[in-house]
């Protein structure tokens, strides 16, 4: 069924008003964030995996936002108050170490982790704290320690890394560039029509 030309004008208002909202929405949509989510692994004498996520820039590392996973079956996650005190370290809740929880992201596997390293805390035991830093080089301690001046429970050598986490699954919500496709099919639908 074919529209009156009246009706074809009436429409075009509507059209032009809807495929610019649609264009503008596609122009101005922000960008999707880099991927800040990186896999761990801790090998050696102890074993571990899990993930991090990485926040603000610090000390040309970034900030740790969080550190979950296993080391040898228990549940780990990040522990520190504050979370991230900066370069120089913070000394950890319990006072068995000094921690900044940052991590060195690039080519160089030998700067992962500074001497302060990472503070965790480990489920079921609020009375132990870990910490895993950098000796230089390659080489890497993992820690256990209490309060109270028990310090360390255990020291070991292990090897940490990390490596980018793979992209998440896409959201199936349409893009705004999906939105600007249907707009402009509306206009050329609505110029289609148009007598002659």
């Amino acid at each position: 069924m074919r529209l009156p030309l009246d009706g074809t004008k009436a429409l075009k208002p509507i059209l032009a008003i809807i495929a610019a909202l649609a264009l503008a929405a596609g122009l101005l949509a922000p960008a999707p964030a880099s991927a800040d989510l990186y896999d761990w692994t801790l090998s050696g004498a102890n074993t571990g995996a899990g993930t991090l996520t990485t926040g603000s820039a610090d000390n040309g590392g970034f900030d740790i936002l969080s550190f979950t996973g296993q080391i040898d079956g228990v549940l780990v996650s990040l522990n520190g108050t504050p979370l991230n005190p900066g370069p120089g370290g913070q000394t950890s809740p319990l006072g068995a170490f000094d921690y900044d929880n940052i991590v060195y992201v690039g080519s160089d596997s030998a700067d992962v982790l500074d001497s302060y390293g990472i503070l965790i805390s480990f489920a079921g035991s609020p009375d132990l704290e870990g910490n895993i830093w950098g000796n230089g080089g390659t080489s890497y301690s993992y820690y256990t320690g209490a309060g109270g001046g028990n310090y360390p429970i255990s020291d070991t050598n292990d090897a940490f890394s990390i490596a980018e986490a793979p992209d998440p699954p896409s959201d199936p919500v349409p893009e705004p560039k999906t939105i600007a496709l249907l707009g402009s099919g509306l206009i050329g639908l609505a110029l289609a029509r148009r007598r002659p």
